[in-house]
């Protein structure tokens, strides 16, 4: 049994999908901070890097886009728009680009692009000039002749059926299709239906191309909560639940028009409990934010994400089994092995992952974690890519990142830290103070030097002897003031008028 809940509160849009009332995948989005992926813009090229063989696009948002010369023309990168891994459909068309960035585009000029990738931390967004509009059974390519089958359609008599369909679709010259997933067993007059619809959504971001002044957003991809139900919607979804009038009335016409057979399944949910309280996503949610996360058997997975990659590290924690060691290792990993791919997926974990599975001396063992962790690595939509088990124990993989997580949107840098996880202790700090305030006295000759701190670290530095020292031998006053407004690593010198020392140039 599947549910999509949908949870509409204070400019924030949740969206849980539920199977067999256990939570299976999930995802928000702000008023304030929507996602960019899938949307088309008329960009102006900025900087053309032969060095790296990329362009720099701006397409009016606060950092200019990155465009790989992979991405000009038929580029490849359309593909993670979807999700989907594609068998290419042989069709006469355009021939994915090779050639040298400088040569494929020049500085100034004009140009239709897609975002394929959000803006993560530091960097742009990414962007391809192969514009892909997704709609519910098919993808339409519009610079792009070659067709194709979602090779997750698996059965050869279905395949060779959807190839006939393909070949009696009226596909525009020099365009390409792919058929989605969700097109398998689907009748012809849905595809047919699809293909109107995006041959006018193609129209329409044409004739804005043609009147706006670059840079412009020609084409908006839906908003998190129609694009799940359009992506997710299947015969399988027993029940849409929403909790908020105006977006039930907004799910409700876009699913009678997307998927007609699901109408009566999209109910409002008028309960007095909270929705998300009533099937335990609250929870499941605090589950997802935690760094430590408890299997059943009472072991334990620890999640901790860098720069670079995120490692998970697998614990036997309290689970001290029954039999022997090695049951009880593999016990964990097994369990570890499930919980780890559904984490991956609800916090949207991309990029390089090294897992330290706890360590087994049975290869059978090692090989049954292994295929666990893999089985449930297919129900993600997101690519991935998995190695064997090394003999330390750990496993390599990496999962696609389109775009970053959706704790990004709910947590920020501490400031107290800089978003370390740790902060010097009092003894550190005092110390430190007691070196800062030498190199400030041996080269300047100030009369006065106050130090403005933690009061937890003023009162740490009153037990300090060389402060007093310092005090008598350069015969400075030296005024120490806590202050409840600076973190616990802040500190502040001032010269006798109060202007900031910068220790920098000293």
């Amino acid at each position: 049994m599947q549910k999509i809940l949908i949870n509409v509160e204070g400019g924030e849009k949740r969206i849980a999908v539920l199977k067999n009332n256990a939570l299976e995948d999930f995802s928000l989005e702000r008023t304030d901070n929507r996602k960019i992926v899938g949307n088309v813009y008329r960009g102006k090229v900025d900087n053309v890097i032969p060095g790296m063989q990329a362009a720099f696009v701006n397409i009016g948002l606060e950092k200019n886009a990155f465009l790989h010369s992979s991405d000009v023309l038929d580029s490849e990168a359309c593909q993670e728009l979807l999700d989907e891994e594609i068998e290419p459909f042989p069709q006469n068309g355009n021939k994915s680009s090779s050639g040298k960035i400088e040569n494929l585009i020049k500085k100034d000029k004009d140009i239709l692009v897609q975002v394929v990738k959000d803006q993560i931390g530091s960097k742009g967004a990414r962007i391809t000039t192969n514009i892909s509009l997704p709609g519910r059974y098919l993808v339409l390519m519009p610079n792009s002749a070659k067709s194709g089958i979602s090779r997750k359609i698996s059965n050869k008599e279905e395949r060779t059926r959807l190839r006939s369909v393909l070949s009696e679709l009226k596909i525009p010259k020099g365009m390409g299709i792919i058929i989605r997933t969700v097109g398998g067993g689907e009748e012809t007059k849905k595809f047919k239906r699809d293909l109107k619809y995006l041959l006018g959504e193609w129209k329409r971001i044409r004739r804005r191309n043609i009147i706006s002044k670059t840079p412009a957003c020609l084409h908006k991809e839906l908003d998190i909560v129609l694009k799940t139900l359009r992506d997710v919607m299947a015969d399988d979804i027993d029940e849409i639940l929403i909790d908020d009038k105006r977006e039930f009335r907004v799910v409700k016409r876009f699913v009678s028009i997307i998927y007609p057979e699901a109408r009566d399944k999209v109910k409002f949910y008028d309960g007095r409990e909270p929705m998300f309280d009533r099937f335990g996503i609250e929870s499941e949610i605090s589950k997802a934010l935690s760094r430590k996360v408890w299997l059943r058997c009472g072991g334990s997975i620890v999640i901790d994400r860098t720069e670079a990659l995120t490692t998970i590290d697998v614990n036997t924690s309290k689970h001290v089994g029954s039999k022997s060691l090695e049951d009880t290792v593999h016990r964990t990993n097994m369990e570890a092995a499930e919980e780890i791919a559904l984490q991956l997926k609800l916090r949207n974990i991309g990029g390089i992952i090294i897992i330290d599975f706890i360590d087994m001396k049975s290869r059978r063992n090692q090989k049954a974690v292994l295929r666990k962790l893999e089985e449930f690595l297919k129900k993600d939509r997101a690519k991935t890519s998995i190695s064997a088990i090394s003999p330390l124990g750990l496993v390599e993989m990496t999962r696609q990142r389109v775009k970053e997580s959706w704790i990004e949107d709910m947590y920020e840098a501490c400031k107290c830290c800089s978003g370390k996880g740790v902060i010097k202790n009092s003894i550190t700090i005092s110390l430190e103070i007691i070196r800062n305030t030498r190199r400030i006295l041996g080269k300047s000759k100030i009369q006065k030097l106050k130090i403005l701190c933690n009061p937890e670290i003023a009162k740490k530095l009153e037990h300090y002897r060389d402060l007093k020292m310092l005090e008598r031998k350069a015969r400075v006053e030296i005024e120490i003031t806590g202050d409840y407004n600076k973190n616990f690593e802040e500190v502040i010198y001032c010269d006798p008028n109060g202007k900031e020392i910068d220790l920098k140039r000293l």
